[in-house]
């Protein structure tokens, strides 16, 4: 079989968060397709502030992060795309004038801007994060190439209308990812595709999330976890079983890629 790039989500793909680590049979499996020459990516809404590790335990060296503002092949940053910085100020002040915390995510640091209310430990305890230090006005002094809002409501949607050039989209139920408009992880893989001049048909991508249905469409082929919400399944070429049951081996043992 042709050399594959196969990038993978982190979080309910990767990481089963029922049991807090990568089990034995995605370990397996990420093992022999790099012994059969496939190379491996990790695609993550995370900064890479927040790996703690995972892609040294994975023995993966390349990534995107922070939803495609950061891409990265063999240590080489290749995509740096940090948010831009006056749709970064609009939104923090809105943010702390009506007291939602606002979380920033930058390549070395996962901060928030305050601490209102619970949503930030809950979001943290959801993915088993650290809690994040306060760190008043972050943003002015670095790049930010991600941000969580951490609101609970379902009519999120009226952030985009007062922030046309911010995209917002769940991460779990107490905070939303807020990136720059215009796209998310599918820009990362594009830039790996670029960089290595690799062939669409050759590229594919597993997620669960919202976060990564531009990546599965994008993709030669896309691969949804049994576990993801039907919304992001319907998006995909092929489904997986869910996490806990091994999915990711069993998907790549179908396609003979293990």
């Amino acid at each position: 079989m042709d050399k594959k790039y196969i990038f993978f989500d982190l979080d309910g793909t990767l990481i089963d968060h029922s049991e807090n680590g990568v089990s034995d049979k995605t370990m397996e499996a990420l093992k022999l397709l790099k012994a059969n020459g496939h190379d491996l990516f990790i695609a993550t809404g995370r900064p890479p502030s927040l790996f703690y590790g995972i892609d040294k335990e994975l023995g993966i060296d390349s990534f995107i992060a922070a939803n495609g503002s950061i891409a990265v092949y063999k240590n080489e940053v290749i995509r740096d795309m940090p948010i831009d910085k006056d749709c970064v100020n609009q939104i923090v002040d809105f943010a702390y004038k009506n007291k939602i915390d606002i979380g920033f995510e930058s390549f070395d640091d996962y901060v928030v801007n305050s601490r209102f209310g619970e949503n930030v430990d809950k979001f943290s305890d959801t993915y088993h994060l650290h809690y994040p230090e306060i760190r008043h006005n972050y943003h002015l002094e670095n790049n930010i190439y991600q941000m969580v809002l951490f609101y609970t409501g379902n009519d999120y949607k009226k952030f985009e209308k007062l922030f046309p050039g911010l995209r917002f989209n769940y991460s779990n139920a107490y905070g939303l990812d807020i990136n720059q408009k215009g796209g998310l992880k599918e820009l990362g893989v594009n830039a790996i595709k670029e960089h290595l001049n690799i062939d669409i048909k050759d590229i594919i991508c597993v997620g669960d999330g919202f976060n990564d249905v531009s990546m599965i469409q994008y993709s030669g082929l896309g691969i949804a976890m049994g576990n993801a919400k039907d919304g992001v399944k319907i998006h995909a070429d092929m489904i997986a079983d869910d996490i806990s049951n091994d999915g990711l081996y069993k998907v790549l043992k179908e396609l003979k890629l293990i």
